[in-house]
């Protein structure tokens, strides 16, 4: 990739890539599964978040493809496992269902423990994690369920945020894997994932990418090239390496899932469309809109087959067109040609035939881009009770749509609709998310100039800031703005403020209607090269608004609306 942000900024406008760590364990969660006369594997916990919207954008999340997982091989009143992976079905002679005898004490902790863990319950479900690792430790005829015990009970710390207990419960289970099965045992991976996830908790992401990594290897050794077990692995990894600026580590990470869920499924199958929305998620988060687009218009082609219906896959992938769409033509125009030539702010020489000036997107993204949008809103107006979620990620694409070119007249009503959901929902859950809380920057464009350092080699140019303080009105434009500080000189100075006088928000909503906002903050950055000589000046803080803001909505040099939510 030739472009990229780094893991973690989230300046508004540049699109940022999430990583998800809820969904890609799912389907190694809470299924038991059977493996060369053992009791199946527990997967590594499932780190809790926020859930986006997807993904993106949240960009898309990765969602557990089906499998039958095998019956539990193992004699009458053995522990099975909490959490283990899922299997392919094999040809295989039946086997001894799980029976439970009542006076076996170590099953009845275990029961009382996976039902507390499957409802969620982890804090009521840790006495029992322990006590089921208590008496398998007291019975030397159970000693090969004792690392199970122990996965269980890491991940039940994973899920209280106990990363220290979590981790040396899974080094624990790992160290007696080691000694009884040896380094390539297929049981192994359950440890060694949890405890990437724990060093992915801890944001020790260069950790967590090499057990990852040895994860995968025990994982293809025993299972095979193309195994599906590997998928929450792969995904896991994936976000490991963006977080440590690997991006071609993650690419290949997504690239190599999406040719597993291929190889099983075969191409075009409907069960390809998480590994593809996850891909064009990755490029949409390092800028690449053409790449990403691609990706995206091949899983709308999936997921429409055999006739346009409404799926929330489909949704996604429509989104998803509209949205690279809009956000090369808005943060990266230089892109796209235009039939007038573009001049340099400062020098004044042509730079190209690009939409810089434009507030017209080019007709192919209007055709396209918003069209798709259009379709995704009427796939979702088509069926009963669709997930809010999706739709108030499409309402707010279509607003983004019309507000970035100027239209707020037909923005409006779609941003006011979908704040009347994040209302509905909020009344259920005062804690839920709302992104139209708060003025959203959909349109910048930073001057020419303001890049230009960012071309030398790192370390060899500064980066000059200007914080300045403004009202948004109820039609999302920026007035009064002020000068909060600022280290640029005089002629930067004034090229930052006429760009932040261009830029276009999506207005805060309040009681469903549109309203101003004082005391709306913004960062515009400033690359210049390094002159050794010359020691840049400090910043001089301006004099302060005599009156306090009411809402205060900080941001940086470019918009972001995220992928899945708006927000």
């Amino acid at each position: 990739m030739s472009r990229g942000c780094q893991a973690g900024e989230h300046a508004p406008g540049r699109m940022v890539y999430v990583p998800s760590m809820i969904t890609v364990l799912a389907t190694l969660l809470l299924t038991a599964a059977a493996a060369d006369g053992h009791i199946g594997e527990e997967p590594a916990p499932i780190p809790a978040q926020t859930e986006p919207e997807a993904t993106a954008t949240t960009p898309a999340a990765a969602v557990p493809l089906p499998s039958a997982p095998k019956p539990l091989e193992q004699a009458p009143a053995e522990l099975p496992e909490a959490t283990g992976p899922q299997v392919p079905p094999k040809q295989a002679a039946p086997k001894q269902q799980l029976r439970i005898l009542a006076q076996d004490s170590r099953m009845e902790a275990y029961a009382q423990f996976r039902d507390l863990y499957e409802k969620s319950r982890f804090d009521e479900a840790l006495p029992y994690a322990k006590r089921v690792v208590e008496l398998s430790e007291a019975d030397s005829e159970r000693d090969h369920e004792l690392p199970i015990a122990y996965n269980n009970l890491g991940a039940t710390q994973y899920q209280l945020g106990d990363y220290a207990g979590a981790e040396a419960s899974y080094k624990k289970s790992l160290e007696l894997l080691e000694e009884t099965q040896g380094i390539s045992s297929r049981r192994l991976v359950v440890p060694i994932a949890g405890l990437g996830a724990v060093f992915a908790a801890k944001d020790e992401h260069a950790l967590a990418a090499e057990l990852f990594d040895r994860a995968l290897a025990v994982s293809r050794r025993s299972e095979g090239l193309f195994n599906l077990q590997q998928l929450p692995i792969l995904q896991q990894a994936a976000d490991s390496r963006y977080a440590i600026s690997d991006f071609g580590g993650a690419e290949r990470e997504h690239m190599y899932a999406l040719k597993i869920a291929e190889q099983n499924f075969g191409y075009g199958d409907p069960r390809t469309l998480p590994p593809l929305l996850n891909l064009a998620t990755f490029y949409e988060g390092l800028r690449e809109f053409v790449a990403a687009r691609m990706m995206y218009m091949r899983a709308r082609d999936v997921a429409m087959q055999p006739v346009p219906a409404y799926s929330p896959m489909a949704v996604k992938a429509l989104v998803g067109i509209a949205r690279t769409h809009r956000m090369q033509y808005t943060m990266d125009p230089e892109s796209l040609e235009s039939q007038q030539a573009a001049h340099d702010e400062v020098t004044g020489e042509i730079i190209g035939k690009v939409y810089r000036e434009s507030r017209v997107p080019p007709p192919a993204a209007d055709r396209t881009g918003l069209k798709a949008v259009q379709t995704a809103l009427e796939l979702l107006r088509s069926t009963s009770n669709p997930p809010p979620d999706l739709m108030t990620e499409t309402l707010i694409e279509l607003g983004d749509w019309f507000q970035s070119t100027s239209r707020p007249t037909i923005s409006v009503p779609y941003y006011a609709e979908a704040a009347g959901i994040f209302d509905a929902q909020s009344a259920l859950d005062p804690l839920a998310g709302n992104p139209l809380r708060t003025p959203r920057m959909v349109f910048y464009r930073p001057p020419v100039s303001a890049s230009r350092g960012l071309n030398t080699l790192s370390g060899h140019y500064v980066i000059l800031k200007t914080v300045f303080s403004f009202d948004v009105t109820n039609e999302g434009l920026p007035e009064s703005i002020t000068v909060v500080s600022s280290d640029m000189n005089e002629d930067q100075l004034g090229l930052a403020r006429r760009a932040v006088q261009k830029a276009i928000y999506s207005p805060r909503f309040a009681e469903g209607k549109a309203v101003s906002t004082a005391g709306v903050m913004f960062t515009s950055e400033w690359y210049e090269e390094l002159d050794p000589t010359k020691t840049p000046p400090a910043a001089a803080p301006a004099p302060a608004p005599e009156q306090a803001p009411t809402t205060q909505a900080t941001q940086a040099a470019t918009p972001e609306p995220a992928p899945n939510s708006g927000t």
